[in-house]
């Protein structure tokens, strides 16, 4: 057996993994939740600030979803494109089944300990909203208020979202 490892490709191909299974992460987090107040983009990736925890069966949804896009790009990636970032990967079950479980092991360990860390440690209401436009707004992150984070900030504070982010800074 003849593994060789392109390093660059790898890289990027991890970097893809990563990029899918936040993506996936989030827009299930984003679905249909009642009291988010708003979102943000930035460099160190997505916040989104809702009033209130979510639920057990949410968080699952999120993990298992973004679990599954991550299996889907990873064998896609590893055993369907061709060339493939490591050519000489043993196609059987056992390898594919190791090489798509340890990336999606790993993410979804790393998001379960921050979960656990925030039931933990909850931070909800505006004290979640205030800390996290604070912190969006020194990394430099774009923050798009929802139509009910806006009616939140006008019953809640009396002022927009410009005037609240300029108010946060």
């Amino acid at each position: 057996m003849d593994i060789r490892i392109h390093t660059i490709y790898l890289l990027s191909v991890l970097l893809l993994w990563i990029l899918v299974y936040h993506a996936a992460y989030w827009v299930i987090a984003l679905a249909r939740d009642s009291s988010l107040v708003c979102w943000s983009v930035g460099l160190l990736g997505v916040s989104i600030v809702s009033l209130r925890q979510p639920t057990i069966w949410r968080l699952l949804a999120q993990l298992c979803g973004g679990a599954l896009a991550l299996a889907c790009a990873a064998y896609t990636s590893l055993f369907l494109l061709v060339p493939p970032p490591i050519p000489g990967l043993d196609r059987s079950t056992s390898t594919r089944v190791l090489a798509i479980g340890i990336p999606v092991l790993v993410l979804s360990a790393l998001h379960l300990a921050g979960i656990i860390r925030e039931r933990r440690h909850p931070l909800w209401g505006e004290a979640r909203v205030l800390s996290v436009v604070q912190r969006g707004l020194a990394t430099g992150a774009r923050i798009y208020f929802t139509p009910a984070g806006r009616t939140f900030l006008r019953e809640r504070f009396d002022v927009t979202p410009a005037e609240f982010m300029r108010m946060v800074r």
